[in-house]
């Protein structure tokens, strides 16, 4: 299969190329420098060069801040390009395949959110990203959306990602409260994106690992194994903080945004790891 991975600079993207060459699949990976995905005529001049049989879509605006900022710039990334990718891709029937979030919902909900529960987002980015999801499926009914959370991995910039360097180092560790939610290491993310494409699968997923979570639990369990794998822990207390105690946290997020993923393991037919093998996983992959 010849897979073309946009955004492939970004943390879910690399982690993508890394799993799509180890199944051998030939691989075309453009990062925004190669290819800025909001341009007229970059979907179908890139379509016709490369020639994939499956675009996978991980560039996106994830900033919240930014996208509150510049809601043009979130608008184009977010929306607007990749409907129109989803359109070149239907009609030259190439397989497009989006990546979505958590943050299009509003927390209100007490049970994991299921794919078929309608959007209501507290932010630009949740809104641009909710209705980059409804332009994509109208643009290409067979196209793929994967929802994803609380990514961490190798080399990534969001907290989780930076977490075991930080517990490593700070004896006070203060962290985000208040939000409970699903979390996902990038290596298992790509292999649950991967396994869908493999499956032909169209329509909406959760491409999450088991279990949810908060920031607070989920440093809790890091110095455990961080501990337990002998690597060294200067943490020795861990504080949750409100959001408005936070420099830079101005976007609204959802307090409670877990993902359900019962429709992704009866498609795939096995189970998604807990949160906390990914986390192991993870661990191991930098050494901590």
């Amino acid at each position: 299969m010849k897979v073309l991975i946009l955004g492939a600079g970004g943390l879910t993207g690399r982690y993508l190329v890394k799993e799509a060459k180890r199944r051998e699949m030939e691989v075309t990976a453009l990062t925004h420098s190669d290819l800025d995905i909001t341009k007229p005529d970059a979907a179908n001049g890139a379509l016709l060069k490369f020639k994939p049989d499956c675009v996978i879509n991980a560039a996106s605006l994830t900033r919240l801040e930014r996208c509150e900022e510049d809601p043009v710039a979130s608008r184009k990334i977010n929306t607007t390009a990749p409907a129109d990718w989803a359109k070149e891709c239907g009609k030259l029937g190439i397989k497009f395949v989006h990546l979505g979030t958590d943050y299009i919902f509003d927390g209100i909900k007490k049970t994991p959110y299921v794919p078929e529960d309608p959007a209501s987002p507290l932010s630009r980015y949740g809104h641009d990203k909710a209705a980059g999801e409804k332009q994509v499926l109208l643009a290409n009914s067979q196209a793929l959306i994967v929802r994803l959370a609380w990514v961490f991995g190798h080399g990534g910039s969001t907290f989780m990602s930076q977490l075991p360097g930080i517990l490593a180092e700070r004896e006070v560790v203060e962290l985000a409260g208040g939000r409970r939610g699903s979390c996902t290491y990038a290596g298992e993310a790509a292999r649950i994106i991967l396994d869908l494409v493999e499956g032909d699968a169209r329509g909406i997923f959760h491409g999450v690992q088991n279990g949810e979570t908060t920031w607070k639990e989920f440093a809790e369990k890091a110095v455990e194994l961080m501990r337990g794998r002998g690597g060294k822990v200067a943490c020795r207390e861990i504080r949750e903080l409100s959001l408005d105690q936070i420099p830079g946290m101005k976007a609204a997020r959802p307090a409670f945004s877990p993902l359900a993923v019962q429709q992704t393991e009866k498609f795939l037919g096995k189970k998604i790891p807990d949160w906390e093998k990914g986390l192991e996983e993870y661990l191991a992959e930098i050494g901590f």
